[in-house]
């Protein structure tokens, strides 16, 4: 845990509403002055508390209208290193995030595809021949309420 004062708390959440609010806008935000928010920014990316800069896409936009969640279990008997196994996934286009979890499955993915038949395709040509997959369960979201909403940053 590193150590985070309120100032860089004010910024983190500022920049966690707009990452491209200038430095100049950034600094009166949170009563600061520019070069004081240059430092702390860098400081904050050093330490790994910021880990980048990121553009949203509008998947509906895309065309790519169906999110779906996709919970793996894994037979550790038949799938020597699920992680390694599971790597291949996490190249896909499709597989926007990945978690190990626990409870009565292993991963949980979520995927953005264009329709339910590219879904289906997804399924049985890319997970179900997966050597070591004992169970497959997948649910698609309805509607999307909130996607990367920002983390609570406490001083």
């Amino acid at each position: 845990m590193f150590n985070i004062d309120r100032f860089d708390s004010r910024i983190l959440q500022a920049l966690q509403r707009d990452a491209r609010l200038t430095l100049g806008a950034l600094a009166e935000a949170v009563s600061l002055s520019p070069s004081q928010c240059s430092r702390r920014i860098a400081r904050l990316e050093k330490e790994g508390i910021i880990e980048g800069h990121a553009l949203r896409l509008n998947p509906e936009a895309l065309g790519l209208k169906v999110t779906a969640f996709i919970f793996l279990s894994v037979d550790k008997g038949r799938m020597a290193a699920p992680r390694e196994a599971v790597a291949e996934l996490l190249a896909r286009d499709e597989v926007i995030d990945c978690h190990t979890v626990t409870g009565s499955h292993d991963f949980i993915l979520r995927v953005v595809v264009a329709d339910l038949a590219e879904l289906s395709r997804f399924l049985s040509t890319t997970i179900s021949p997966m050597a070591g997959i004992r169970d497959i369960a997948t649910q698609v979201a309805m509607d999307t309420l909130k996607v990367n909403g920002p983390l609570k940053v406490v001083p």
